[in-house]
């Protein structure tokens, strides 16, 4: 550290209360830079905590002294603890001095003990120590709007997270903040949210408390029902000048929203055991396990789009935080998660708020999308990504700002992800929505499935879970329209191109009938290249199963199918390829019988497997 005259210039000025001032702002960047250069030197921590000793020893430096404390908490919490729990003994004779009827000192040692809430001991400390000053303040109808926001705003953290263990080693919690009302502290922090719009000091002091009390099931529903609050904060997402809405603000404006339309995480069946043991466990313990209904959360969700959120979050996601870029996708996500709102989304523009925060900082287009590096851990966005292009065409999802090919990379990303954040329904409806995408009349977005993901697609027509094999095959039937997937399949030059094959034609014996349809449609469709009637003439396996499906299936779907093929073989396939005998020889004139003696009533397969007949005999 360059002094004791070079810190002490550079902490007085952190006593701004204004969280837009850009001198504290510079003062805190310096202030961190001089701790993140020297952090690990004892001296300087030493030095640090004896020029804070001695600012406490002077009344009129006392407000100084909180807010490098203050300040401090937000930098460095380990070092941040240790000075505030060694200088409890001189907190104390500020608390006995009466100091608190200065409401600049008293702000600032609210504001102290709110950041101090971040560390557990030092929690403990703070509602032993300081509760009766805490729940003074927010009672004193004569101090600032601000300090009873701050108080309130401790109390609510103190009721919000949970206690270390006791002596014996049990776990406590506090009951509901320890005599705290929750619901009538968020209601006071709600109303200040309200009024003091324009004070941003205490507006950012009241938001702070609410987002923290958003997470308890009666706030988020008081706050749904007052329509001027909401509308406040999603004004607050609109606002472009940083110093009007801070990063902090931003942020917190968007857990409040977050919170309010999150929905229970899916269980598995390991995690729903869990939770019933839980559940038994607390019983008679005055502790509430249960969970929020769907259909509560689902109506919040509904509020917030009749208020036009995604207009909001649009104009707020270029400019986010990574953490703000998160919450905005865990926001969509939720809002998808409910398919009537999944057009209303994509009317408002949620496509775009989707890859503003994917990649915000240049407009994306169908050759130079990339997800940022950063990005890749917003697996929320993606998935309300993949919500949206399963219900809604992909055709009138996208603006004519945006090609429909640049959301092949991110979902892409979802897809045998092995990151926990990723669960097997968001790979599924990965898959899903490719398959959409691929369906479409749009050049370039098959080529790049197939170019970019093609491994991964394949793999997961081996997946053990049935509902993926069948996505992944049904996404497979839809690029082998295209030259690009076609020759997976179809080029000998290819060393894997019979194993694929092999692979498509067992899963027609697949017992999903879906996945079955899926992959005799892709075979059918393969059949119609050029190449395909020596391909398969050729390899016998692709013959038997072609021949079992026409002999076996009862779907007409399928045997339609399984018709197509063996017409096609037989036209397309060379004099050298012999299709007709090697055909005849496996037995394709008894698999036609059986599918003409089932009766079938569709004149189409009728008249492919007769001229199929004609064929193979003509050729005898």
């Amino acid at each position: 550290m360059s002094g004791p005259q070079d810190l002490r210039d550079i902490l007085s000025s952190l006593k701004s209360h204004d969280p837009t001032s850009q001198s504290k702002a510079q003062a805190v960047l310096q202030f961190a830079s001089l701790l993140q250069n020297e952090a690990s030197n004892d001296a300087t921590r030493r030095e640090l905590e004896v020029y804070l000793h001695d600012l406490l020893k002077s009344k009129s430096t006392y407000a100084l002294a909180f807010a490098v404390m203050t300040s401090l908490f937000h930098i460095n919490v380990g070092i941040a603890s240790e000075i505030f729990m060694s200088s409890s003994r001189q907190v104390n004779e500020f608390m006995s001095g009466n100091m608190l009827g200065d409401i600049d000192v008293t702000e600032w040692f609210l504001e102290m003990l709110s950041a101090a809430c971040a560390d557990k001991l030092c929690r403990t400390e703070v509602e032993t120590k300081y509760r009766v000053v805490i729940d003074r303040a927010v009672k004193n109808n004569y101090g600032s709007q601000s300090s009873k926001a701050l108080a309130a705003s401790i109390l609510v953290k103190l009721a919000a997270v949970p206690k270390p263990p006791s002596v014996q080693g049990s776990p406590t919690t506090v009951p509901d903040g320890a005599g705290v009302d929750v619901d009538a502290l968020a209601d006071m922090l709600r109303a200040i949210v309200v009024d003091k719009r324009d004070d941003s000091t205490t507006f950012a002091n009241a938001l702070e408390g609410l987002t923290y009390s958003s997470l308890n099931v009666s706030v988020k529903e008081m706050l749904a029902r007052d329509k001027d609050c909401i509308k406040v904060l999603l004004d607050v997402l609109k606002e472009r000048v940083p110093t009007i809405a801070p990063p902090s603000v931003i942020y917190g404006v968007l857990t409040i929203l977050s919170n309010l339309t999150a929905y229970p995480a899916l269980q598995t069946k390991e995690g729903t055991q869990i939770k019933k043991l839980r559940s038994y466990a607390n019983a008679g313990k005055g502790v509430n396990d249960t969970e929020e209904k769907p259909e509560a959360i689902t109506r919040r969700c509904k509020v917030l789009l009749d208020m036009n959120v995604i207009s909001s979050l649009a104009l707020c996601a270029p400019s986010a935080t990574i953490n703000g870029q998160i919450g905005i996708g865990a926001i969509l996500k939720a809002l998808a998660t409910e398919k009537k709102n999944r057009a209303l989304i994509v009317q408002q523009g949620g496509i775009s708020v989707i890859l503003a925060v994917l990649q915000p900082k240049s407009p994306p287009t169908s050759s130079t999308f990339k997800v940022n590096t950063q990005s890749t851990t917003n697996t929320a966005a993606i998935s309300a990504l993949s919500k949206l292009l399963i219900s809604v065409n992909p055709s009138h999802a996208f603006s004519s700002r945006h090609s429909p090919a640049v959301a092949v990379r991110p979902l892409l990303s979802q897809i045998d992800a092995n990151v926990e954040e990723v669960t097997l329904l968001d790979e599924f409806e990965s898959l899903l929505a490719l398959t959409n995408l691929a369906s479409m009349d749009f050049k370039g977005i098959s080529d790049n499935i197939v170019s970019q993901g093609w491994s991964k697609i394949e793999n997961l027509m081996l997946a053990d879970n049935p509902m993926m094999q069948r996505a992944a095959t049904e996404l497979v039937c839809n690029l082998v329209a295209t030259p690009a997937g076609a020759a997976k399949y179809l080029d000998r030059d290819d060393k894997a191109y019979k194993n694929r094959l092999r692979v498509l034609v067992a899963l027609m014996d697949a017992e999903d009938l879906k996945t079955r349809r899926a992959a005799s449609g892709a075979l059918a469709i393969l059949s119609e290249w050029g190449p395909a009637g020596d391909v398969l003439a050729k390899d016998e396996r692709s013959l038997k199963g072609i021949l079992r499906v026409l002999a076996e299936e009862e779907d007409g779907g399928i045997l339609l199918r399984g018709a197509v093929c063996l017409n096609n073989i037989l036209c397309g396939a060379t004099p050298e390829s012999d299709a007709a005998h090697e055909i005849a020889k496996l037995g394709g004139l008894d698999a036609i019988k059986k599918a003409l003696g089932g009766g079938t009533t569709d004149p189409q397969l009728a008249d492919l497997l007769r001229d199929s007949t004609a064929r193979i005999k003509s050729a005898r």
